[in-house]
This record gives structure tokens, C-alpha cells and sequence, in this order.
């Protein structure tokens, strides 16, 4: 064989191993067998997942087996997104239990109101605080931190006695919303850029999944409770908070079990030189002085707060304005959150696909056609109701017979049970069991709903089993007995209309907050952490700024959401103002605007971001810390931790 043929020989072979490589890596597969960083305490492991030559993974982790929990990036993605569900899901808890929260402790709709308002308010600044964490100590420790830190809250829930107490408790579980920085610091500091966004997107969405889930699961988590309290229904909602309490034990505890960046802990790698020491003041002034990092945290506000106020008002809005049980409420209020599952990650595909075609500029475009789209959503979904009359309008205060309605059951109605709209007062009262049990009178406001706990003589009036608790009255429609001059959303038939619109609007809510951090890693590498921070609490801030405008009382919620819907548009029009020097804007090219730079403060020349690893630095410090001096003749190895 001649040395041109030996050649051509090798080279095919070469080709095929580089291609045999980029299809195993395709799996999610580290071929190459690249190893993490060998420092002096520890030896360098080899990654499971194919990862870039700063050894962030170049997978998205859909791409890798999702069962697949190895450290580093897998177990950051999995305690990341799992921190973050915990904390949805014991922030809007209370939510999703309104009906019966709100008799137990003599609430009024302004205290729920405040609650709901106070339950994302608090986590503003630890947002802003978490940011500064994740930069000086990592995103690991703030997150298994906070998630520990409010467990105490969600005890004391369960002994809250009055409004004052369940506020400030709200206010301090909200605490935990916080974990959401440190999920998306830290995925961005697993993944390369080229899959940060559906890295991003789909940890934050899996998190934001704890909304839905919550609103789903908390109401028949009650309805367990009832049956080992004998029907106690305080004694229920209160034990139904040991769920949060045990997913926020679970999280913390696990999320400390794995490491800071792929090769190490901070303090580790700050030893071995391989990172630059986090410097407070210098993070602090480059991440706050970012023009893009503020419009960002303007915008976002208009999708993640969005989420945030829905997850709070939806439940009571089916229950009040449907006309739905607590239950059925609940599960229509969870399509809402449940879209997370696939809506935010679809954002983040978004973003990384228009980045591979049209670059930053594509990024930023999806990201305000599909916010601005949610914004139309959003108002289409509050004129479905608004011309029909509700439980938050001036109304008169003359009180109706209360209706129960018991639906068609053709069996019921062949025997001679009561079926359909049934007028309870005029049907059960007054009326006298067997037992001597005694029905108690019932009247509804008009357009009004409420969950009413079953008394023996009401349900044996009604010839309903012992296993029915509770029945929900209003007003029934006029061609069924009511008033003839009621016309209700209770009544409207509209659910399925506003369904519709529910799912179409939380998948454009959900995708605008994936297409964000899709965008959020590339505006200040060496400020990642106080920028994420600040774009994070914009979304609270914006959930602040909506419940307290629209859903405290001044309007009618489906006024308030119309409202809402065009605060939407405007503010999200401020992303034409985003650039980067680099890649553009919207409107511009790379370099279009000339010397403009949207960091305002620079960095140090030689300042490099926390997640930014010297690895010639750390070889040589590892080595000259392992290097054998002899004491007493005995070999010995200098730790450098």
C-alpha cells in the first residue's frame, strides 16, 4: 500500500470517527470522553453529556435521557427546576384553596386582595439579592438556602389565625420565588449558548408547571384531609400546606448535593485559579448600569408577572364568575400553569431556532411578536364576559333564593328526586328529618356564588349521599326560576370560550418567558448573576403592579384583564429600544447606532464572568500544589482545598 493511499485511508477513517462523534454526541453522549477539571482535592471525572471546550453542555437536555440526573449538568437541571416547582407550588397553595381560606378567616376581598399582592411582592428584593448570590457564591447554595429558609413559614400557615398573619405569611413563602435566578443562573452556567435557550426555558417552565399543579392538586388534597378530620374544614386546608413543607424539604435538601459549575464548587475553583474571585462591587455596577438589562426587566414583567397574577386570580375567577365548584375551578385554573409543560420550552426552541437563522436580531423579533400577541390574547379573553353581569359589579343589594343546580339525572327524576335547578329554600324549607335534623334558610346576592357546607337536613331534603359535603348556590338563570333581570357570567355559558382563550394566552405568556432568557445570557457575562437577578424581579414587579391596579377592587376582573391586555402591548413595545453592539437590534444592524454601547459602566479589562474558567491558570496551580516534597521520607501531596 503506497503512502497516498495510507493517507486517503486514515483520512476516511478520521472522517468517520468525527462523524460516528457527532452522532453519539447527538444522543447526548460525551464520545470524546472530555474530562472535568483535575484539581488538587479531587480528580477530574469524565462528563457524561458531550459539552463545548468551556465544558458547558451543547445538548439541550431533551436531547439527553431525561431520567438522566448525573452530575453536573444533568443533577443542575433537575434540582434546578425542581427547587423552583416547590416554590410555585407552596407560593399559590393558598390561591387554589380560596373557598375555603377565606370564611375560615373572616377574610374580605380587599385582605385577599392584599394577600395576593403580598405573596409576589416580597420576593422582589430577594430576587435582586439572589442575583448578587449567585455571582459571589453560586447559584447551588442560594437556591437549596431559600427553599430551607421558608419551610418555617408554611408551618406557621397552618396555626394563621386572622388577615394580618396569613398576609405576612403569604408574604414570606413568596420569599422562595426567588429560586427562579438561581435556576436560570445556573442552567446558563451548565449549558452553551447555543442551547441556553431551551435549557432556560425549559427549567423555568417545568418550575412554572408548580402553578398549575398546585391549582390542580390542592383541592383534592383538602378533600383527603376531610376525610381523616371528619369534614373539620379548617383542620383540612391548614394540613393540606405538610405537601409544599415536604417539596421544599426534598428540594433543599437535594440541590446541595451537587456542584456549583461542571468542574467544581466556587471556593474550589477560586483556590486552583481556574475562576476569578467574584468582586461585589464590580458585578453590582455592571449588571445595574445595562440599558438592555433594564428595558429587560421592564418587559419581562409583562409575561412572568402575568403568570404570577393569573395564578392568582384564575381559581376565584372560575369559582366566582363561572359559577364552578371548588374543584372544577381548580382544574380550570391549572390549564393555565399546565401549559408550562411544553409553552416555555417551545419559547426557548424559538429563540435558539431565530438565532440560528437571523441571529440576536431573530431573537429579539420572536420575543415581541409572540409577548405582543399575548397582549391581544389578554384582551380578547375579558370581552368574552364583560357585557354580562357579575359578583364585582354595582349591583343592587336585594338578596334572591338561592339555586343549587343538581344537573340531568334521568334516574334521580324517575323516582321523584329533586334534578336541574333546584330552589333550596323553597324546596327545603322549613324542613324537619327523620332525625330531626332541620334544613337552615339560604339566600344569594345576586350574580353571587358560594361554596355552602352540607347540613344533614339540606342533604337529606335533597335525597343526596353522604359523601356529597358540600353544595354550591347562586343565581339561577331566569328561564330556570331567577330573576328575570339577572343575566350572570354564571349563567352565560361561557367557559369553553374562555377556556380556549386561557390556553392560547398562557402559551404566548409561557413563550415570551422562555424567548427572554433566551436573550437575558448574552447582555453581561461578568454580571449573569446580578442581571438575572434584576430581570427576575421585574417579573414580580410586574405582577405587583397588575394586581394592585386591576384586581384589587377597582374594576371588575374581566375589566381588569381587558386593562391589563393593553399595559401588555405598550410596555413590550420598549424592546425596540434593546441593543447590542455585537449583534444589533431590532431596527439596527451591528454597529448601526455607532459608539452607542448599552453598558454604561465597564468592567475591569481582565474581569471575567463567575461561570468563566481558566483552565492553563488551573492546570499549573494544580500542579505545582501536587507536587511531592518529602517529609521524614514520606511522600506528601499539598491540598490546595
Amino acid at each position: 500500500m503506497s503512502v497516498d493511499e495510507l493517507t486517503a485511508r486514515l483520512k476516511r477513517m478520521e472522517e468517520e470517527v468525527n462523524s460516528l462523534h457527532t452522532t453519539l454526541e447527538g444522543m447526548g453522549k460525551n464520545s470524546k470522553q472530555v474530562k472535568s477539571l483535575d484539581l488538587a482535592n479531587r480528580k477530574g471525572t469524565v462528563f457524561t453529556v458531550p459539552v463545548d471546550e468551556a465544558h458547558k453542555a451543547t445538548q439541550d437536555p431533551l436531547c439527553v435521557t431525561l431520567l438522566n440526573c448525573s452530575k453536573p449538568h444533568m443533577a443542575a437541571f433537575h434540582t434546578s427546576w425542581f427547587g423552583f416547582f416547590s416554590s410555585f407550588f407552596s407560593t399559590f397553595a393558598a390561591a387554589s384553596l380560596n373557598a375555603y381560606i377565606i370564611p375560615d378567616l373572616n377574610l374580605t376581598n380587599l385582605d385577599w386582595g392584599n394577600a395576593n399582592v403580598a405573596s409576589v411582592t416580597g420576593t422582589i428584593l430577594f430576587r435582586l439579592l439572589m442575583g448578587w448570590i449567585c455571582d459571589k457564591f453560586g447559584a447551588r447554595k442560594g437556591l437549596g438556602i431559600l427553599l430551607l429558609g421558608t419551610t418555617p413559614a408554611i408551618v406557621l400557615m397552618m396555626f394563621a389565625q386572622n388577615a394580618w398573619q396569613f398576609i405576612l405569611l403569604r408574604c414570606v413563602i413568596g420569599f422562595s420565588l426567588a429560586t427562579f435566578v438561581a435556576c436560570q443562573t445556573w442552567c446558563s452556567q451548565m449549558f452553551s449558548k447555543k442551547v441556553v435557550g431551551i435549557a432556560n426555558a425549559t427549567a423555568a417552565g417545568w418550575g412554572n408547571l408548580g402553578g398549575g399543579i398546585t391549582n390542580l392538586l390542592m383541592p383534592y388534597i383538602f378533600l383527603m384531609f376531610m376525610m381523616f378530620t371528619g369534614d373539620d374544614e379548617s383542620a383540612s386546608w391548614r394540613l393540606s400546606f405538610l405537601i409544599p413543607l415536604a417539596l421544599h424539604i426534598i428540594g433543599g435538601c437535594w440541590v446541595l448535593t451537587t456542584t456549583d459549575l461542571p468542574d467544581g464548587n466556587y471556593r474550589e475553583l477560586e483556590q486552583s485559579g481556574a475562576k476569578q474571585k467574584a468582586d461585589s462591587k464590580t458585578v453590582i455596577k455592571v449588571g445595574a448600569s445595562n440599558v438592555n438589562a433594564l428595558i429587560f426587566t421592564l418587559t419581562y414583567g409583562m409575561c412572568f408577572g402575568i403568570e404570577l397574577t393569573m395564578n392568582n386570580v384564575a381559581s376565584r375567577y372560575f369559582y366566582a364568575y363561572q359559577g364552578l365548584t371548588p374543584q372544577l375551578a381548580g382544574i380550570a385554573a391549572a390549564c393555565w400553569g399546565l401549559m408550562n409543560i411544553i409553552a416555555r420550552s417551545m419559547g426557548g426552541w424559538l429563540s435558539d431556532w431565530a438565532n440560528a437563522r437571523f441571529g440576536m436580531r431573530g431573537r429579539l423579533w420572536a420575543c415581541w411578536i409572540v409577548q405582543t400577541l399575548e397582549g391581544v390574547m389578554c384582551i380578547l379573553l375579558g370581552y368574552v364576559t364583560i357585557d354580562y353581569d357579575a359578583p364585582d359589579t354595582d349591583l343592587d343589594a336585594v338578596q334572591f333564593e338561592s339555586y343549587v343546580n343538581l344537573g340531568d339525572d334521568m334516574i334521580r327524576e324517575q323516582v321523584g328526586l329533586p334534578t336541574g335547578w333546584v330552589p333550596l329554600n323553597a324546596t327545603c324549607f322549613p324542613f324537619v328529618g327523620a332525625n330531626g335534623t332541620e334544613a337552615g334558610k339560604l339566600v344569594a346576592a345576586r350574580c353571587n356564588t358560594l361554596n355552602t357546607k352540607m347540613d344533614d337536613g339540606l342533604r337529606e331534603c335533597l335525597r343526596l349521599p353522604m359523601d356529597v359535603k358540600a353544595v354550591l348556590r347562586t343565581t339561577a338563570p331566569p328561564e330556570f326560576g331567577g330573576p328575570a333581570d339577572v343575566s350572570c357570567v354564571c349563567n352565560s355559558g361561557t367557559v369553553a370560550s374562555v377556556m380556549v382563550l386561557v390556553v392560547c394566552f398562557s402559551l404566548c405568556v409561557q413563550a415570551a418567558e422562555g424567548l427572554h432568557y433566551g436573550i437575558v445570557p448574552y447582555i453581561s457575562r461578568p454580571a449573569l448573576g446580578i442581571v438575572s437577578g434584576m430581570v427576575g424581579a421585574g417579573g414580580n414587579l410586574g405582577s405587583v403592579i397588575a394586581l394592585n391596579i386591576f384586581f384589587k377592587g377597582a374594576y371588575r376582573t374581566d375589566q381588569g384583564i381587558i386593562y391589563m391586555g393593553a399595559m401588555i402591548i405598550s410596555i413590550t413595545a420598549l424592546m425596540f429600544g434593546v441593543y447590542f453592539p455585537e449583534h444589533g437590534s431590532m431596527l439596527f444592524k451591528a454597529g448601526g447606532l455607532g459608539s452607542y454601547d448599552p453598558q454604561l459602566i465597564k468592567p475591569p479589562d481582565d474581569y471575567r464572568g463567575a461561570d468563566h474558567m481558566d483552565f492553563e491558570n488551573a492546570k499549573k496551580t494544580v500542579e505545582a500544589a501536587n507536587k511531592e516534597t518529602t517529609t521524614n521520607g514520606v511522600p506528601v501531596t499539598v491540598n490546595s482545598a
